[in-house]
């Protein structure tokens, strides 16, 4: 299904009219709060003067309606220094589906059974959404701080304090990094698809996503013998997290690395397993 994108600028709103731009660095995922599908109800709320929040797209199950332009600096992640996400991250609400309620910020009466159909459309769509400005803005969505939700940007100090989405999608079984790898799958598989042709940092930032997803990959059985003496001598040392990087591919500057250490080695520590196989 491709993605259904409108443009209905909040031309009224006084962060419109501020017109103040920023270079876009990750997108911030939202939901609004209410059990409201029609994104035009909003549209309708915030375009005019007075309103102290706007984004730049609302999220439907059926369509993405664009309010800002992608570069004009929105208001959605609150005010000051918890609001720093504003000068850097472009925005969405997602739309809730109608039939609940609220009490301390936590859904009441959601149906998660009967809501499943309308959260799938809708994620697909926030998927699809994200993945178009993460290749248009040559951004990786498997980097920390790029792709989150507005939960985690109060946990990063870079948003005020709300749940969303975090209140929501794992209701359904759905957690920001499956949000961020499904951004990145569709940006490969949708870029392959584009009749346009690829910039140079659309191209970076896909091979970004790509090299990424390798060095995520779990290493083969048959190297586990090399691989333990390697780490056991600290030629292989990671980067700092536990990752190693096994099924991804080896820069130049890597591998000086890696035999500078070599020959670091006391004479008894350099006698290495033979590997079964190549």
């Amino acid at each position: 299904m491709e993605l259904n994108l409108t443009q209905q600028f909040l031309t009224e709103n006084d962060c419109y009219r501020a017109g103040r731009t920023i270079t876009p660095k990750g997108v911030m995922v939202h939901s609004t709060g209410v059990a409201q599908p029609d994104p035009e109800v909003f549209i309708r709320r915030w375009n005019k003067p007075g309103v102290e929040k706007c984004v730049h797209a609302f999220v439907a199950e059926d369509r993405v309606i664009q309010t800002l332009p992608w570069i004009i600096r929105g208001w959605h992640a609150g005010t000051g220094k918890r609001g720093s996400a504003n000068n850097t991250h472009i925005s969405f609400e997602c739309c809730e589906p109608a039939g609940h309620t609220y009490r301390g910020g936590e859904m009441v009466d959601y149906d998660v059974a009967a809501n499943q159909g309308y959260f799938d459309r809708l994620y697909h769509n926030a998927v699809l959404l994200t993945a178009l400005l993460c290749r248009q803005y040559a951004l990786n969505p498997l980097q920390p701080g790029v792709v989150l939700c507005h939960a985690e940007g109060y946990d990063l100090g870079i948003a005020s304090q709300h749940g969303d989405v975090l209140h929501w999608w794992p209701r359904h079984g759905v957690t920001m990094d499956r949000f961020r790898r499904d951004v990145a799958e569709a940006m490969l598989t949708e870029g392959s698809q584009e009749e346009d042709e690829m910039t140079q940092e659309q191209f970076n930032a896909m091979m970004d996503v790509y090299l990424a997803q390798r060095g995520e990959r779990a290493p083969s059985d048959w190297s586990k013998p090399a691989r333990e003496w390697a780490e056991s001598v600290g030629l292989v040392a990671g980067d700092g997290a536990g990752n190693r990087r096994y099924q991804s591919f080896t820069t130049r500057e890597e591998a000086v690395q890696m035999f500078y250490r070599y020959s670091q080695l006391p004479p008894q520590d350099t006698s290495a397993p033979v590997a079964e196989e190549a």
